[in-house]
């Protein structure tokens, strides 16, 4: 019996969430992403952008641990909606030089190809991303 796409993302969110994912990141990229993944960063992000591909999208994450520091990270909830699943992503943390404290809920809009992630949307407002996948709040 296949995982759905809802147990394959909570095994790759518990995973990358577990440990200090930049410096497994070439192999979990090539474990769980998609060679075809695409990411795009919310909006109100600054600079925000779109990044295409396993190289471009684990060059994005290690600009945030560049920008950020490594921080910490857990995996809050993991939402079945369907063809698509929000992950709840607690992040926090000093950032690099300046030590300004972070602390934010992230969600992830994904998409599951071929049992990897092929698509991935952050989400400021974990609402705007259970609204954008027609779920429910938990």
């Amino acid at each position: 019996m296949a995982a759905s796409d809802a147990e394959i993302m909570r095994q790759m969110w518990e995973e990358f969430t577990a440990e200090n994912p930049v410096e497994k990141l070439p192999e979990f990229a090539e474990r769980w992403w998609h060679p075809e993944i695409v990411y795009e960063e919310d909006p109100k992000w600054p600079g925000s952008s779109t990044y295409e591909g396993r190289d471009a999208v684990r060059a994005a994450f290690e600009g945030y641990d560049e920008l950020l520091g490594a921080g910490e990270l857990r995996t809050e909830d993991v939402i079945d909606a369907g063809d698509q699943v929000v992950a709840l992503i607690q992040t926090g943390g000093v950032s690099q030089g300046a030590d300004i404290p972070w602390d934010h809920l992230w969600a992830y809009l994904c998409r599951v190809r071929d049992g990897q992630l092929v698509y991935l949307r952050a989400y400021w407002d974990p609402d705007e991303a259970l609204a954008s996948a027609g779920a429910d709040s938990p």
